[in-house]
Protein backbone atom coordinates (compact mmCIF):
# COMPACT_ATOMS: atom_id res chain seq x y z
CA UNK A 1 0.00 0.00 0.00
CA UNK A 2 0.70 3.44 -0.78
CA UNK A 3 1.51 4.51 2.89
CA UNK A 4 1.42 8.20 2.38
CA UNK A 5 -2.28 8.03 2.00
CA UNK A 6 -2.01 7.93 5.84
CA UNK A 7 -1.76 11.39 5.38
CA UNK A 8 -4.59 12.16 3.40
CA UNK A 9 -7.57 13.49 5.98
CA UNK A 10 -10.90 12.23 5.58
CA UNK A 11 -13.66 14.60 3.90
CA UNK A 12 -16.53 13.13 5.97
CA UNK A 13 -17.13 15.92 8.77
CA UNK A 14 -19.69 18.11 6.43
CA UNK A 15 -20.05 15.83 3.64
CA UNK A 16 -22.84 17.41 1.72
CA UNK A 17 -25.04 14.18 1.72
CA UNK A 18 -24.74 13.34 5.24
CA UNK A 19 -28.44 15.23 5.75
CA UNK A 20 -29.93 13.07 3.28
CA UNK A 21 -32.62 10.15 4.08
CA UNK A 22 -31.28 6.75 4.56
CA UNK A 23 -32.54 5.23 1.09
CA UNK A 24 -30.68 8.33 -0.74
CA UNK A 25 -27.27 7.69 0.81
CA UNK A 26 -27.76 4.08 0.31
CA UNK A 27 -27.90 4.52 -3.60
CA UNK A 28 -25.08 6.82 -3.04
CA UNK A 29 -22.77 4.56 -1.39
CA UNK A 30 -23.95 1.88 -3.97
CA UNK A 31 -22.35 3.93 -6.39
CA UNK A 32 -19.00 4.49 -4.22
CA UNK A 33 -18.53 0.72 -3.93
CA UNK A 34 -19.28 -0.09 -7.96
CA UNK A 35 -16.00 2.16 -8.54
CA UNK A 36 -14.39 0.81 -5.92
CA UNK A 37 -14.67 -2.79 -7.14
CA UNK A 38 -14.30 -2.37 -10.40
CA UNK A 39 -11.22 0.34 -10.33
CA UNK A 40 -9.39 -0.71 -7.24
CA UNK A 41 -10.50 -4.18 -5.58
CA UNK A 42 -7.51 -4.84 -3.83
CA UNK A 43 -7.04 -1.37 -3.04
CA UNK A 44 -6.06 -1.59 0.82
CA UNK A 45 -7.04 2.58 1.30
CA UNK A 46 -9.80 2.64 -1.28
CA UNK A 47 -11.45 -0.31 0.43
CA UNK A 48 -10.89 1.18 3.83
CA UNK A 49 -12.33 4.66 3.11
CA UNK A 50 -14.98 3.12 1.66
CA UNK A 51 -15.81 0.91 4.45
CA UNK A 52 -15.36 4.37 6.93
CA UNK A 53 -18.10 6.17 4.45
CA UNK A 54 -20.26 3.42 4.99
CA UNK A 55 -20.22 3.70 9.20
CA UNK A 56 -19.87 7.58 9.49
CA UNK A 57 -22.51 8.56 6.63
CA UNK A 58 -25.09 5.64 7.35
CA UNK A 59 -27.37 5.43 10.46
CA UNK A 60 -27.59 1.68 9.69
CA UNK A 61 -24.59 0.41 8.36
CA UNK A 62 -25.46 -3.19 9.32
CA UNK A 63 -28.15 -3.15 7.02
CA UNK A 64 -26.64 -1.93 3.60
CA UNK A 65 -26.57 -4.12 0.66
CA UNK A 66 -24.45 -3.62 -2.41
CA UNK A 67 -26.22 -4.14 -5.50
CA UNK A 68 -23.56 -3.60 -8.27
CA UNK A 69 -21.77 -5.96 -9.99
CA UNK A 70 -21.35 -9.69 -10.81
CA UNK A 71 -17.83 -10.90 -11.19
CA UNK A 72 -16.32 -14.05 -12.80
CA UNK A 73 -15.16 -16.10 -9.94
CA UNK A 74 -12.38 -17.87 -12.57
CA UNK A 75 -10.89 -14.64 -13.83
CA UNK A 76 -12.29 -12.15 -11.11
CA UNK A 77 -13.52 -9.93 -14.23
CA UNK A 78 -16.77 -7.48 -15.20
CA UNK A 79 -18.85 -10.13 -16.95
CA UNK A 80 -22.48 -8.84 -16.23
CA UNK A 81 -23.77 -6.03 -14.30
CA UNK A 82 -26.97 -4.89 -13.21
CA UNK A 83 -25.82 -1.98 -11.32
CA UNK A 84 -28.75 0.65 -11.47
CA UNK A 85 -27.42 4.11 -11.26
CA UNK A 86 -29.70 6.94 -10.35
CA UNK A 87 -30.26 10.42 -10.31
CA UNK A 88 -27.53 11.98 -8.44
CA UNK A 89 -28.56 15.22 -9.42
CA UNK A 90 -27.82 17.97 -7.03
CA UNK A 91 -25.25 15.42 -5.77
CA UNK A 92 -23.65 14.96 -9.30
CA UNK A 93 -20.15 16.98 -8.88
CA UNK A 94 -19.83 15.30 -4.84
CA UNK A 95 -20.21 11.89 -6.78
CA UNK A 96 -16.73 12.41 -8.88
CA UNK A 97 -14.44 13.91 -6.30
CA UNK A 98 -15.35 11.03 -3.75
CA UNK A 99 -15.11 8.53 -6.69
CA UNK A 100 -11.62 10.08 -7.22
CA UNK A 101 -10.88 10.56 -3.89
CA UNK A 102 -11.04 6.53 -2.96
CA UNK A 103 -9.41 5.48 -6.00
CA UNK A 104 -7.21 7.64 -7.20
CA UNK A 105 -6.45 10.78 -5.57
CA UNK A 106 -2.50 10.60 -7.23
CA UNK A 107 -3.06 8.49 -9.96
CA UNK A 108 -4.68 11.35 -12.86
CA UNK A 109 -4.46 8.46 -15.59
CA UNK A 110 -6.50 6.15 -13.59
CA UNK A 111 -8.61 8.76 -12.74
CA UNK A 112 -9.47 9.61 -16.04
CA UNK A 113 -10.68 6.25 -17.16
CA UNK A 114 -13.03 6.14 -14.00
CA UNK A 115 -14.02 9.62 -15.19
CA UNK A 116 -14.66 8.35 -18.49
CA UNK A 117 -17.43 5.48 -16.94
CA UNK A 118 -18.61 7.77 -14.49
CA UNK A 119 -19.58 10.55 -17.16
CA UNK A 120 -20.83 8.10 -19.32
CA UNK A 121 -23.55 6.81 -16.95
CA UNK A 122 -24.15 9.53 -15.15
CA UNK A 123 -24.22 12.34 -16.59
CA UNK A 124 -26.14 14.07 -19.66
CA UNK A 125 -24.73 15.36 -22.31
CA UNK A 126 -25.53 19.04 -21.11
CA UNK A 127 -23.55 18.55 -17.63
CA UNK A 128 -20.67 16.95 -19.59
CA UNK A 129 -18.49 20.50 -19.76
CA UNK A 130 -19.25 21.24 -15.69
CA UNK A 131 -18.21 17.72 -15.06
CA UNK A 132 -15.05 18.30 -16.82
CA UNK A 133 -14.44 21.32 -14.84
CA UNK A 134 -14.66 19.81 -11.49
CA UNK A 135 -12.47 16.11 -12.75
CA UNK A 136 -9.60 18.82 -14.10
CA UNK A 137 -9.98 21.12 -11.01
CA UNK A 138 -8.84 18.45 -8.44
CA UNK A 139 -5.59 17.74 -10.37
CA UNK A 140 -4.87 21.44 -12.00
CA UNK A 141 -5.55 24.28 -9.07
CA UNK A 142 -5.32 27.10 -11.44
CA UNK A 143 -8.74 26.22 -12.20
CA UNK A 144 -11.38 27.79 -10.34
CA UNK A 145 -14.05 24.98 -8.07
CA UNK A 146 -15.22 28.33 -6.70
CA UNK A 147 -18.78 28.37 -8.67
CA UNK A 148 -19.38 24.65 -7.30
CA UNK A 149 -21.15 25.58 -3.92
CA UNK A 150 -22.26 22.53 -3.18
CA UNK A 151 -18.82 20.92 -3.35
CA UNK A 152 -16.73 24.30 -1.50
CA UNK A 153 -16.04 21.76 1.53
CA UNK A 154 -15.14 18.66 -0.51
CA UNK A 155 -12.92 20.78 -2.97
CA UNK A 156 -11.36 22.64 -0.25
CA UNK A 157 -10.15 19.18 1.88
CA UNK A 158 -9.42 18.07 -1.30
CA UNK A 159 -6.93 21.35 -2.13
CA UNK A 160 -5.21 20.89 1.66
CA UNK A 161 -4.72 16.90 1.64
CA UNK A 162 -3.27 17.67 -2.42
CA UNK A 163 -1.01 20.62 -0.76
CA UNK A 164 0.01 19.52 1.97
CA UNK A 165 1.59 16.21 -0.01
CA UNK A 166 3.61 18.36 -2.35
CA UNK A 167 5.57 19.69 0.90
CA UNK A 168 8.77 18.02 1.27
CA UNK A 169 8.22 16.14 4.63
CA UNK A 170 10.31 16.94 8.05
CA UNK A 171 11.54 13.87 9.11
CA UNK A 172 12.19 13.23 12.92
CA UNK A 173 14.37 10.56 14.24
CA UNK A 174 13.27 10.10 18.22
CA UNK A 175 15.81 8.13 19.86
CA UNK A 176 16.26 7.13 23.94
CA UNK A 177 17.34 4.67 26.37
CA UNK A 178 14.40 2.64 28.48
CA UNK A 179 12.32 5.46 30.86
CA UNK A 180 13.55 8.69 29.34
CA UNK A 181 10.00 8.97 28.66
CA UNK A 182 9.90 8.65 25.05
CA UNK A 183 6.37 8.00 24.19
CA UNK A 184 5.40 11.05 26.31
CA UNK A 185 7.22 12.82 24.71
CA UNK A 186 5.65 12.12 21.43
CA UNK A 187 2.05 11.67 22.70
CA UNK A 188 2.88 15.63 23.83
CA UNK A 189 4.16 16.44 20.23
CA UNK A 190 1.26 15.13 18.61
CA UNK A 191 -1.72 16.04 21.54
CA UNK A 192 -3.07 12.49 21.31
CA UNK A 193 -2.27 9.03 22.88
CA UNK A 194 -0.99 7.22 20.41
CA UNK A 195 2.41 5.70 21.50
CA UNK A 196 2.74 3.58 24.68
CA UNK A 197 3.47 4.49 27.78
CA UNK A 198 6.23 3.02 30.06
CA UNK A 199 3.58 0.84 31.70
CA UNK A 200 2.58 -0.82 28.61
CA UNK A 201 4.68 -3.42 26.50
CA UNK A 202 7.49 -2.27 24.23
CA UNK A 203 7.74 -3.77 20.64
CA UNK A 204 10.39 -3.91 18.34
CA UNK A 205 9.12 -2.28 15.67
CA UNK A 206 9.68 1.36 13.96
CA UNK A 207 6.49 3.32 14.58
CA UNK A 208 6.49 5.94 11.72
CA UNK A 209 3.93 8.85 12.87
CA UNK A 210 2.17 11.10 9.61
CA UNK A 211 0.84 14.33 9.97
CA UNK A 212 -2.77 15.15 8.29
CA UNK A 213 -3.17 18.39 6.94
CA UNK A 214 -6.50 19.19 9.46
CA UNK A 215 -8.41 17.64 11.95
CA UNK A 216 -10.46 14.98 10.72
CA UNK A 217 -11.24 13.52 13.86
CA UNK A 218 -9.72 9.96 12.95
CA UNK A 219 -6.56 8.14 13.59
CA UNK A 220 -4.87 5.76 10.80
CA UNK A 221 -3.11 2.67 11.78
CA UNK A 222 -1.11 0.57 9.50
CA UNK A 223 -0.02 -2.56 11.10
CA UNK A 224 -0.37 -5.45 8.20
CA UNK A 225 -4.16 -4.39 8.20
CA UNK A 226 -5.14 -0.94 7.55
CA UNK A 227 -7.82 0.82 10.28
CA UNK A 228 -9.17 4.32 9.12
CA UNK A 229 -11.14 4.45 12.88
CA UNK A 230 -8.13 3.25 14.58
CA UNK A 231 -8.89 3.54 18.61
CA UNK A 232 -6.68 3.54 21.40
CA UNK A 233 -6.93 -0.05 22.08
CA UNK A 234 -5.93 -0.76 18.23
CA UNK A 235 -3.34 1.89 19.00
CA UNK A 236 -2.15 0.08 21.78
CA UNK A 237 -2.10 -3.48 20.36
CA UNK A 238 0.26 -4.87 17.83
CA UNK A 239 -1.18 -7.23 14.92
CA UNK A 240 0.45 -10.77 15.60
CA UNK A 241 0.39 -10.92 11.67
CA UNK A 242 2.75 -7.97 11.32
CA UNK A 243 6.14 -9.47 10.19
CA UNK A 244 7.39 -6.67 9.20
CA UNK A 245 9.15 -4.34 11.63
CA UNK A 246 7.47 -1.34 10.60
CA UNK A 247 4.19 0.26 12.10
CA UNK A 248 2.41 3.34 10.60
CA UNK A 249 0.18 5.95 11.89
CA UNK A 250 -1.22 8.54 10.80
CA UNK A 251 -3.09 11.69 12.33
CA UNK A 252 -3.35 15.59 12.70
CA UNK A 253 -0.56 17.08 15.29
CA UNK A 254 -2.51 19.05 17.65
CA UNK A 255 -0.45 22.37 18.39
CA UNK A 256 -0.98 25.70 19.82
CA UNK A 257 0.46 28.83 18.02
CA UNK A 258 2.41 26.55 15.24
CA UNK A 259 1.01 26.49 11.72
CA UNK A 260 0.55 22.92 10.09
CA UNK A 261 3.63 21.32 8.41
CA UNK A 262 4.19 17.85 6.89
CA UNK A 263 6.56 16.05 9.88
CA UNK A 264 7.03 12.36 10.61
CA UNK A 265 8.05 11.49 13.55
CA UNK A 266 10.29 8.62 13.78
CA UNK A 267 10.05 6.31 16.84
CA UNK A 268 12.67 3.80 17.72
CA UNK A 269 12.67 0.99 20.59
CA UNK A 270 14.68 1.89 23.78
CA UNK A 271 17.78 0.41 22.64
CA UNK A 272 18.74 -0.77 26.28
CA UNK A 273 16.21 -3.68 26.83
CA UNK A 274 17.75 -6.71 28.50
CA UNK A 275 14.68 -8.94 27.39
CA UNK A 276 15.29 -8.20 23.55
CA UNK A 277 18.82 -6.91 22.24
CA UNK A 278 16.85 -6.86 18.67
CA UNK A 279 15.45 -3.42 20.11
CA UNK A 280 18.86 -2.29 20.01
CA UNK A 281 19.69 -3.55 16.41
CA UNK A 282 16.39 -2.30 14.85
CA UNK A 283 17.09 1.33 16.30
CA UNK A 284 21.13 1.45 15.14
CA UNK A 285 19.85 0.56 11.50
CA UNK A 286 17.10 3.14 11.45
CA UNK A 287 19.33 5.68 12.66
CA UNK A 288 21.76 4.75 9.88
CA UNK A 289 19.41 4.38 7.72
CA UNK A 290 17.18 6.72 7.50
CA UNK A 291 17.60 10.14 5.80
CA UNK A 292 16.03 12.31 8.74
CA UNK A 293 16.43 15.68 8.77
CA UNK A 294 16.77 15.95 12.46
CA UNK A 295 17.28 13.34 15.41
CA UNK A 296 16.20 13.68 18.47
CA UNK A 297 17.86 12.20 21.94
CA UNK A 298 15.64 12.11 25.27
CA UNK A 299 18.19 12.13 28.20
CA UNK A 300 15.97 11.38 31.52
CA UNK A 301 16.68 14.49 33.93
CA UNK A 302 16.94 12.32 36.91
CA UNK A 303 19.23 9.92 35.72
CA UNK A 304 22.19 11.71 33.85
CA UNK A 305 25.05 10.10 32.91
CA UNK A 306 24.12 6.70 32.80
CA UNK A 307 26.27 4.44 30.80
CA UNK A 308 23.73 3.14 28.24
CA UNK A 309 23.11 6.56 27.24
CA UNK A 310 27.26 6.95 26.94
CA UNK A 311 27.32 3.71 24.63
CA UNK A 312 24.26 4.87 22.75
CA UNK A 313 25.57 8.71 22.09
CA UNK A 314 29.01 7.36 20.98
CA UNK A 315 27.00 5.22 18.52
CA UNK A 316 25.45 7.97 17.54
CA UNK A 317 28.31 10.40 17.49
CA UNK A 318 30.24 8.07 15.38
CA UNK A 319 27.26 7.15 13.04
CA UNK A 320 24.82 10.20 12.47
CA UNK A 321 26.13 13.71 10.96
CA UNK A 322 22.73 15.39 11.05
CA UNK A 323 21.61 18.15 13.51
CA UNK A 324 21.06 16.86 17.08
CA UNK A 325 18.80 18.21 19.74
CA UNK A 326 19.52 16.65 22.74
CA UNK A 327 15.90 17.05 25.23
CA UNK A 328 16.54 16.75 29.09
CA UNK A 329 13.15 14.98 30.33
CA UNK A 330 12.09 14.89 33.66
CA UNK A 331 12.93 18.19 34.86
CA UNK A 332 9.74 18.91 36.69
CA UNK A 333 10.10 16.06 39.35
CA UNK A 334 13.49 17.83 40.55
CA UNK A 335 12.85 19.14 44.45
CA UNK A 336 14.43 22.89 44.67
CA UNK A 337 16.81 22.41 47.37
CA UNK A 338 17.91 18.93 46.02
CA UNK A 339 18.36 19.64 42.15
CA UNK A 340 19.02 22.90 40.01
CA UNK A 341 17.83 22.81 36.61
CA UNK A 342 20.54 24.97 35.14
CA UNK A 343 23.13 23.30 36.86
CA UNK A 344 22.04 19.88 34.95
CA UNK A 345 21.66 21.35 31.83
CA UNK A 346 25.56 22.31 31.83
CA UNK A 347 26.23 18.87 33.26
CA UNK A 348 24.59 17.74 30.27
CA UNK A 349 26.68 20.33 27.93
CA UNK A 350 29.86 19.62 29.43
CA UNK A 351 29.45 15.07 29.73
CA UNK A 352 28.18 15.51 25.93
CA UNK A 353 31.43 17.90 24.82
CA UNK A 354 33.61 15.48 26.40
CA UNK A 355 31.86 12.43 24.00
CA UNK A 356 32.70 14.32 21.38
CA UNK A 357 29.33 16.56 20.13
CA UNK A 358 30.72 20.10 19.24
CA UNK A 359 28.41 22.74 20.54
CA UNK A 360 25.38 20.31 21.24
CA UNK A 361 21.82 22.23 21.75
CA UNK A 362 20.83 21.33 24.91
CA UNK A 363 17.13 21.94 25.85
CA UNK A 364 14.67 21.04 28.68
CA UNK A 365 11.06 19.88 28.52
CA UNK A 366 8.64 18.09 30.84
CA UNK A 367 6.52 15.58 28.29
CA UNK A 368 4.37 14.63 30.89
CA UNK A 369 3.62 18.31 31.41
CA UNK A 370 3.11 19.17 27.77
CA UNK A 371 0.80 16.03 27.07
CA UNK A 372 -1.66 17.21 30.22
CA UNK A 373 -2.18 20.88 29.18
CA UNK A 374 -2.66 19.70 25.38
CA UNK A 375 -5.31 17.30 26.83
CA UNK A 376 -6.97 19.84 28.70
CA UNK A 377 -6.74 22.71 25.92
CA UNK A 378 -8.34 20.03 23.22
CA UNK A 379 -11.19 19.16 25.78
CA UNK A 380 -9.58 15.36 26.80
CA UNK A 381 -11.80 14.14 29.77
CA UNK A 382 -8.16 13.68 32.28
CA UNK A 383 -9.08 10.99 34.71
CA UNK A 384 -8.49 11.52 38.46
CA UNK A 385 -4.66 10.36 38.43
CA UNK A 386 -3.89 12.49 35.71
CA UNK A 387 -6.29 15.85 37.09
CA UNK A 388 -3.98 15.40 39.98
CA UNK A 389 -0.21 15.37 38.24
CA UNK A 390 -2.13 18.30 36.16
CA UNK A 391 -2.49 19.95 39.48
CA UNK A 392 0.71 19.22 40.74
CA UNK A 393 2.77 20.43 37.61
CA UNK A 394 1.03 23.30 37.17
CA UNK A 395 1.77 24.61 40.76
CA UNK A 396 5.53 24.01 40.51
CA UNK A 397 5.87 25.25 36.90
CA UNK A 398 4.98 28.79 38.18
CA UNK A 399 8.22 29.00 39.69
CA UNK A 400 10.82 30.04 38.06
CA UNK A 401 13.43 27.56 37.86
CA UNK A 402 11.14 25.27 36.35
CA UNK A 403 9.45 27.55 33.45
CA UNK A 404 11.49 25.24 30.78
CA UNK A 405 10.74 27.52 28.09
CA UNK A 406 12.96 30.16 29.10
CA UNK A 407 15.90 28.15 28.89
CA UNK A 408 15.48 28.04 25.10
CA UNK A 409 18.00 29.77 22.91
CA UNK A 410 16.29 32.69 21.11
CA UNK A 411 15.60 31.29 17.39
CA UNK A 412 13.60 28.76 19.00
CA UNK A 413 11.38 31.40 20.91
CA UNK A 414 8.41 33.17 19.00
CA UNK A 415 5.12 34.85 19.64
CA UNK A 416 2.79 31.77 21.04
CA UNK A 417 -0.12 34.50 21.06
CA UNK A 418 -0.96 32.67 24.44
CA UNK A 419 -2.48 35.55 26.38
CA UNK A 420 -4.47 33.25 28.68
CA UNK A 421 -3.56 33.37 32.09
CA UNK A 422 -5.59 29.51 32.35
CA UNK A 423 -3.40 27.16 34.30
CA UNK A 424 -3.51 25.04 31.07
CA UNK A 425 -2.28 27.56 28.85
CA UNK A 426 0.73 29.03 31.01
CA UNK A 427 1.35 24.77 31.70
CA UNK A 428 1.69 24.63 28.14
CA UNK A 429 3.76 27.77 27.97
CA UNK A 430 6.59 26.42 30.71
CA UNK A 431 6.72 22.55 29.91
CA UNK A 432 8.78 23.99 26.56
CA UNK A 433 7.10 21.44 24.15
CA UNK A 434 6.38 24.87 22.02
CA UNK A 435 9.79 25.99 21.76
CA UNK A 436 10.31 22.37 20.87
CA UNK A 437 7.99 22.21 18.38
CA UNK A 438 9.23 25.70 17.38
CA UNK A 439 12.72 23.91 16.42
CA UNK A 440 10.96 20.58 14.47
CA UNK A 441 8.77 22.89 12.20
CA UNK A 442 11.39 25.36 11.49
CA UNK A 443 13.70 22.43 9.56
CA UNK A 444 11.36 23.55 6.47
CA UNK A 445 11.89 27.40 5.60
Amino acid sequence: MDVFKLEIAQMLKEHPILHEKETYKCKYINVLEYFVRKFSPEDKWANATLALYKKVLLEKPEDYTFEGFALSEQSKTVVATKFKPFKVFSYRYSVIIDCIYMNAINDREKGEHLYSELSSIFYHKRYRKKIRQVFDGLFDSSISLDEFVQIRYLADCWRKNVIFLKEKPIRVVVTATMSAGKSTLLNALIGKKINRTKNDACTAKIHYIKGKPYEDGYCYEYDYALELDARLQTLMEDNIQNIGQDIVVGTFFRTVGNATKRLWLIDTPGVNSSQNKEHKEITERCIIETNSDVLIYLLNGENIGSDDDRTHLQFILENYKGKIVFVVNKLDKFRKKEDSVSETLDAVVNDLTEIGFENPLVVPISSAAAYLAKMHIFGEVLDEDDQDEFDRMARKLKKDEYQFDTYYPDFAKSAHNIDSTADEYQLLLHSGILELENILYGMRG
